[in-house]
């Protein structure tokens, strides 16, 4: 029966050796794939400064992303335009799975000290991210998206290859901080953390592992001069703007969009927990059936003890019998010599006949 039971134990703990494994892989796979879906969101910005005449006088590029149909996130400063400028025009670039083209966008909501932009693009086909108002735990991995202009400047692309529909940028990293005061002393909820980003990251999505927004990339330290004046180059100093910031912006904006309360439960993670929940109670129900039969056959052996027990007293109790009986047989030859026979009875008298005594009389 140990046997049965250890067997029992070792391939259950075979299952979930080869579950866990399987979590691993499954865990990663569902980061990538939540970071894919995301990427069909997020859009870049180009921001196009005239002059007086008309011309083109500046052109900026950024990152946003879409939080309901036609409507755009971005921060400020992406689509503030040139200072000088007489006009300012605004396109949104999908990305190319997403379908479509650039798009004009304008914008209809603005937050300066929170740096944050809606913009209505009413022909945009992308589809809206998700946001969540349950932070990650400190050093969860969350993956940054957008369109650093670096990336653009190192493989030299032309401007129309620019404004072409293309792929997001990803950085991942993890949480490095929480604060409550932005750069520059703003009473902003912040995220640091560690997923790198350049100029033109600014307003793409900072998203945790289920692709669901928790804040807008808005900071990064920049190089700072010290009193002496010395120059230092911060590393790995990136900022995000919460997604409870910007839950208030789009309330104020007046754009309904349902914010995720429940904690990150990527959809693969969800079904390997149900398997491994399934695993269990199968491996519990194998052991409750295991012990049953360990019960039985421990009661069968009690039954077997205890019949043996009587056979053997029944057994004894025969042997004391037969003995009985042998000594009782030996001792009757001789109880029969000494006891004398008993002596033959005596014969009665017959009675008188009544005419004979008759005769006596007469």
């Amino acid at each position: 029966m140990g046997r049965l039971r250890s067997a029992t134990m070792l391939g259950g703990a075979m299952s979930l050796a080869l579950a866990a494994t399987a979590f691993a892989h499954s865990d990663r796979a569902a980061a990538t794939d939540a970071v894919r879906g995301a990427e069909r969101s997020v859009v870049r910005v180009v921001t196009v400064s005239e002059d007086e005449n008309g011309n083109p006088a500046a052109m900026e590029t950024g990152s946003g992303f879409v939080v309901s149909p036609g409507k755009v996130v971005t921060n400020h400063h992406v689509v503030q335009g040139a200072p000088a400028a007489s006009r300012v025009e605004i396109f949104v670039i999908p990305d190319h799975d997403a379908g479509g083209t650039a798009q004009p966008a304008s914008v209809s909501q603005t937050w300066n000290e929170a740096d944050l932009a809606l913009l209505e693009a009413p022909k945009l086909a992308s589809p809206p991210l998700s946001i969540t108002g349950v932070m990650p735990d400190k050093e969860a991995t969350v993956h940054a998206l957008g369109y650093p202009g670096v990336t653009d400047e190192v493989r030299n692309l032309p401007l129309a290859e620019i404004l072409k529909p293309g792929e997001p940028y990803v950085t991942p990293g993890s949480i490095a901080l929480f604060s409550q005061i932005a750069p520059g002393g703003e009473r902003i909820p912040t995220i640091f953390h560690t997923a790198p980003i350049n100029p033109g990251n600014s307003g793409g999505p900072l998203i945790d592992a289920c692709g669901r927004v928790i804040g807008v990339n808005t900071w990064s330290a920049g190089a700072q001069l010290s009193d002496s004046g010395e120059i230092s180059n911060p590393q790995g100093q990136f900022i995000a703007s919460r997604s409870s910031v910007l839950a208030k912006f789009l309330s104020d904006a007046q754009v309904g969009v349902a914010i995720a309360q429940a904690p990150c439960v990527p959809a693969e993670v969800q079904t390997l927990d149900d398997r491994l929940a399934t695993d269990e109670a199968a491996i519990a129900a194998a052991n409750a059936k295991v012990s049953q039969l360990q019960d039985r056959i421990d009661a069968l052996a009690t039954a077997e003890m205890q019949l043996v027990g009587w056979l053997i007293a029944i057994g004894g109790g025969l042997a004391v019998l037969t003995g009985a009986l042998i000594a009782r047989r030996l001792k009757w030859p001789s109880l029969r010599r000494a006891t004398p026979p008993a002596p033959p009875p005596t014969p009665e008298a017959p009675p008188p006949l009544v005419g004979e005594a008759h005769e006596s009389v007469a």
